[in-house]
């Protein structure tokens, strides 16, 4: 969308009335310096009184000019819909929209989604006005659309929100791939599971596109009705085109940044996240040291070396998926579990002392006693596993020295048992 820079016309006008009130002014002062002279001159009485006249008439017909050209440029001025006063308001719109390109530039890649959504719903607010907006994107599973964002009035509990295609204005819009409106409010509510929009009069929904490919709809509310008018759908279409890619690249650094924090075989936080929650849970335990306790365990699966030798790689990744399965259902919610190398599970336990601790490993050993590894059909395996834990200010102060002292206990309880078992092949079994 292309919005057109002042008219030159205009612009002549206000420089043309300049010049004439510069030369009013002028005027002014030579018809008293004139009349001054005249006065005290050695005219005749008549002659003073008719050159007076002439300075008057000279002066009042520079008035009458003046007041014309002020009145053709206030009447010029006037003409709001092709005048100056329209393009000068297209103007700030092109700036605005400028705007959210500079937001993409400089922000596209540092916000998270859910960050980036406000800063760019606020700023889209200013071009045209809404109360609340929501952002969808294409499940490509199911085909369906899954409610990513929301921001706004009534909106500060995010609805959990799946539509079919075709469903509701978001629905119609992603199916048309055109810019949809409604003022069924009463279906929106609905689908957004009673989210509270009877207060508002319209939606509109904006498909968003990436090199053409359709990945998700922006649909925003308003509290008054929505003139459906070329203008109001260029300047809607203009908005999409320009939140397009800002939320694509949102997606993209959040995906990246997941992807630094992730272990890809079992889809657990790394080590590296271990240790920037770890860092955060300290803090908040060296500061309340009496009242808030921190354990940290250390965790791996016995004799896995061999088990991955004697069962082939590929079933030992899928013992490690299962593992970090099993281990993860049995920590509380607040509890962070994390893969750090090899068959390490390292965990953090927030407020737990040295009893609460054990009582969770105890927990996890009777769930791997209880479940068995499932090597083939009718041939399980079941596991054990070697744990050592230490807790904050008893067994160390720095993320270091509290995994440090988990893993040595760790080390300590394997030097302790019997000589590990050999793993054969099954062939040779009998």
């Amino acid at each position: 969308m292309k919005f057109t820079d002042t008219s030159d016309v205009s612009v002549r006008e206000m420089k043309r009335l300049k010049r004439l009130h510069f030369i009013f002014g002028l005027s002014g002062l030579a018809g008293v310096a004139l009349t001054s002279l005249l006065a005290s001159s050695t005219l005749d009485g008549i002659l003073k009184l008719l050159g007076c006249l002439g300075v008057a008439s000279a002066f009042l017909i520079l008035c009458i000019i003046s007041y014309r050209s002020q009145k053709i440029f206030v009447r010029h001025s006037d003409k709001v819909p092709s005048g100056e006063s329209e393009q000068v308001n297209s103007n700030i719109i092109e700036s605005k929209l400028n705007a959210l390109d500079e937001a993409n530039q400089f922000f596209g890649t540092s916000l998270k989604p859910p960050d980036m959504f406000r800063l760019i719903s606020s700023r889209a607010a200013d071009i045209f006005p809404f109360a609340a907006s929501v952002l969808y994107l294409v499940d490509e599973d199911n085909f369906t659309l899954k409610l990513a964002q929301a921001d706004g009035k009534n909106f500060e509990i995010l609805p959990e929100t799946e539509l079919g295609i075709g469903e509701g204005v978001a629905g119609r819009s992603f199916s048309s791939r055109l810019l949809e409106f409604t003022t069924n409010i009463g279906l929106e509510d609905k689908l957004l599971r009673n989210a509270g929009l009877k207060a508002f009069r319209h939606s509109i929904a904006i498909p968003l596109f990436e090199d053409n490919e359709l990945f998700g709809v922006y649909q925003l509310f308003t509290e008054s009705a929505v003139t459906q008018d070329e203008s109001t759908r260029e300047l809607l279409d203009a908005i999409g085109e320009r939140v397009a890619p800002i939320f694509r690249n949102s997606m993209a650094f959040e995906r990246s940044l997941s992807n630094a924090l992730t272990d890809p075989l079992t889809s657990l936080p790394n080590e590296r996240a271990f240790f920037m929650v770890l860092e955060n849970q300290l803090a908040e335990s060296h500061r309340y040291r009496d009242d808030r306790p921190l354990t940290v365990l250390s965790i791996d699966i016995k004799d896995f070396a061999d088990a991955n030798l004697s069962f082939g790689h590929a079933t030992g990744d899928r013992l490690l998926t299962f593992a970090a399965k099993l281990i993860k259902e049995q920590l509380r919610k607040m509890d962070f579990l994390a893969r750090s190398v090899n068959d390490e599970f390292v965990v953090i336990l927030p407020t737990a002392n040295e009893k609460t601790a054990l009582e969770i490993l105890e927990r996890i050993k009777l769930s791997f006693v209880n479940n068995p590894f499932e090597i083939a059909e009718k041939e399980n395996l079941k596991i054990w596993l070697n744990y050592g834990w230490a807790t904050f200010w008893k067994d160390g102060e720095t993320a270091q020295q509290l995994l440090l002292h988990a893993q040595l206990r760790k080390q300590q309880a394997k030097s302790a048992e019997p000589s590990k078992v050999l793993w054969f092949p099954k062939e040779y079994v009998n």
